[in-house]
């Protein structure tokens, strides 16, 4: 889900029947529709929104032919799906940057290495056609995640054979991409969030071998040794993608969701002022890791979670301070629809 400027959500899903569906809320709820076209999806989409001023979506989905198939919207749809990679294991992790010129993605691919693309400011893909860059390795999970904080950075993260998580880096003004790995084990595909781009801040989560959430964070552009590693020990969680969250624009509060061991989402949140705040259960029950979307820029904040419900429909809450949790109460609302995964989005 992809919230483009305020007051309008988009949510995407991989449906029960392999198509994607999309549901969007604009001061309402519209029904859903579905967007497949000629593609059926083997996992969830991924979706970004590049800005509230170019007002664009792009939408990627790997085919059951483990093809990797791209669909943009600005001021309607592209025609059709349009195939740009082969050999993916699994959905990408896509980013954009430099004012939305440019969009850059990674995958695994079906030998367990690691590939680039990147589409580039006239709209078209390097390499072209189906061709990547192999930046080799060997992967174990079959998705990673990405983030930017401004136009002079990239970095993507993915899980090694040996259950490190590694990270590719590009900065403005180092040459070509450069490898540094992360403290910790790390049992699950990582989740990255880039906080504050005048603070260069990025904080990685995961899922260690005992089952506790941990994180790893940094400053600025600096080498490998920077990478702080925090464990949690308030406590033990199913093996889902943690969901990390800035609420705003200002780099003061960061909000991770999680799946406890009752099948409930569970929140923890750390502010500037506070530092990490004692873990908050807000109910559910639930088959997959939470999905949210934060509006936030100066003028408003809030935030809006889904997740898959037991009855295969979505689910949602949200909250204007991140602490009350609304329709009523922390009392999930049906949005209906039948899904297969995850609700999509940026990883």
């Amino acid at each position: 889900m992809v919230s483009m400027y305020k007051d309008h959500l988009d949510v995407y899903v991989q449906g029960l029947d392999c198509n994607i569906w999309h549901k969007a809320y604009n001061s309402k709820w519209h029904e859903w529709e579905s967007l497949s076209g000629n593609a059926k999806a083997r996992y969830d989409p991924v979706v970004i929104s590049r800005s509230a001023k170019t007002r664009t979506l792009d939408v990627f989905i790997v085919g059951f032919d483990h093809c990797i198939y791209h669909r943009k919207w600005q001021n309607g749809w592209a025609k059709d799906w349009t195939k740009i990679a082969t050999g993916c294991l699994g959905p990408p992790a896509v980013v954009s940057r430099d004012q939305d010129k440019f969009i850059e993605l990674a995958y695994i691919g079906t030998d367990h290495s690691l590939k680039h693309k990147r589409l580039e400011e006239n709209q078209t893909w390097t390499p072209a056609g189906t061709d990547t860059f192999d930046w080799g390795g060997k992967y174990i999970y079959n998705r990673g995640s990405a983030c930017s904080w401004n136009a002079d950075h990239v970095s993507f993260f993915f899980i090694g054979m040996d259950s490190k998580c590694y990270e590719k880096r590009w900065v403005r003004g180092i040459e070509g991409w450069n490898d540094f790995e992360l403290p910790g084990i790390w049992t699950i595909p990582p989740r990255a969030l880039s906080q504050y781009k005048n603070e260069q801040k990025i904080t990685v989560y995961g899922l260690n071998e005992e089952s506790k959430l941990f994180y790893c964070g940094r400053t600025g552009p600096a080498d490998s040794a920077a990478w702080n590693h925090t464990i949690f020990q308030d406590g033990i969680y199913a093996k889902e993608i943690p969901e990390p969250v800035s609420f705003g624009d200002t780099g003061e509060r960061i909000d991770v969701f999680v799946v406890g061991l009752d099948s409930s989402v569970y929140q923890k949140t750390w502010t500037k002022s506070t530092g990490w705040q004692a873990l908050r259960r807000i109910g559910g029950n639930i088959l997959s890791a939470p999905r949210v979307v934060s509006w936030g820029d100066s003028s408003v904040t809030r935030y809006d979670l889904f997740s898959l419900g037991r009855d295969f429909s979505m689910w949602h809450l949200f909250s204007n301070d991140g602490e009350k949790w609304l329709p009523g109460n922390a009392a999930w609302e049906s949005l209906g629809g039948k899904m297969g995964t995850m609700a999509g989005g940026k990883v």
